[in-house]
């Protein structure tokens, strides 16, 4: 009688998943040969129906989980890349993360990365612009059944994907409301500086902030979005640039380059209100001289931390998923 509920739980299995009992068999029991997409769906309907305690993993080995940053040289990504590798000395016996970085003046490279992995790869976390061909290459290889993660900009043309990041909309329309605040009635215009239109995430944050701005404070002029690449030297040039044609009161900068800004506001007086990303140390202390008035910070370490739990999760590694979609947080002088 025990053989034959037991069989019977097996063949639900088998027709639930899609495949045969041989292989419900074969993966229950870890005798391989069978793909890492059959393999996963056995495991999840069997975690599902309570087959058995102790399922074997969606695989043989360590979880092999693909990286794709962008070579930006700013803070965020170089908390992202410190928590990766925390994470990796972490988790070594259950997961090898391999970090590739592509230059976001050739896409061609995360395309390539893409296409072609180096060996077979159980997850992938990407940081990825908003190009046609991007969107093509993801969606074909989360509909081939590999877990993957838009980590810090969304795709919402990539199907199945899960983005973990803040809301960028929400960031923007915040640093517009609080811009709002503070600009209220003064003389000069706003500028508004990003990494790259290329990416959802500044396309979101220069569209919450013009919105916002334009509802709150209709006569302040905006100036930009400018696009900067993360470069301090670009950046401080177009602060100077603005700063030569006509008085500034505001200045939000959604990506990066706080030391050409730095540089660029030295003989400004008045100083603008500025608001920036990213909780570092240069910021801290550019906080605490009040030549920086707020910084949204998108917690990247959390963001890392949420991406391996989702893999895992999907997995079958651990039972609960991340709470997405995280938090951002504000900080000022008095919260340092």
């Amino acid at each position: 009688m025990g053989k034959s509920i037991k069989r019977h739980g097996l063949l639900k299995v088998a027709e639930l998943a899609g495949v045969s009992l041989s292989t419900v068999d074969r993966v229950l029991n870890d005798r391989g040969q069978v793909s890492d997409l059959k393999r996963r769906k056995v495991l999840t309907v069997a975690r599902a129906m309570g087959i058995r305690p102790g399922l074997p993993t969606p695989y043989t080995g360590p979880m092999l989980v693909d990286v794709l940053l962008s070579d930006s040289a700013s803070d965020h990504f170089k908390r992202l890349e410190a928590a990766f590798e925390r994470q990796a000395q972490r988790l070594g016996a259950q997961l090898t993360l391999r970090l590739q970085r592509w230059a976001e003046s050739t896409p061609q490279q995360l395309l390539d990365a893409l296409q072609k992995p180096r060996s077979r790869r159980h997850g992938m976390i990407v940081i990825a612009p908003d190009t046609p061909a991007i969107h093509q290459a993801l969606n074909a290889i989360v509909q081939g059944g590999t877990p993957t993660v838009l980590l810090t900009s969304n795709l919402p043309d990539v199907q199945g994907a899960v983005y973990v990041g803040i809301d960028n909309h929400a960031a923007g329309r915040s640093a517009g409301r609080l811009m709002s605040q503070w600009v209220g009635r003064q003389p000069g215009v706003v500028l508004l500086v990003v990494n790259s239109l290329a990416f959802f995430a500044h396309q979101e944050r220069a569209k919450g902030f013009i919105d916002v701005m334009a509802q709150h404070a209709p006569g302040i002029r905006i100036v930009g979005p400018i696009e900067c690449f993360d470069d301090d030297e670009l950046t401080g040039a177009a602060v100077a640039q603005c700063l030569a044609e006509q008085p500034l009161a505001g200045l939000y900068d959604a990506g990066s380059g706080s030391l050409g800004i730095q540089a660029a506001l030295t003989h400004a007086d008045p100083k603008p209100v500025w608001i920036g990303h990213e909780a570092s140390a240069l910021h801290a202390a550019l906080l605490r001289q009040g030549a920086m008035s707020l910084v949204l910070d998108q917690d990247p370490e959390g963001q890392v931390q949420a991406s391996i739990d989702y893999l895992m999760h999907q997995h079958g590694m651990i039972d609960s998923p991340p709470q997405l979609p995280l938090a951002m947080k504000i900080v000022i002088d008095e919260s340092l």
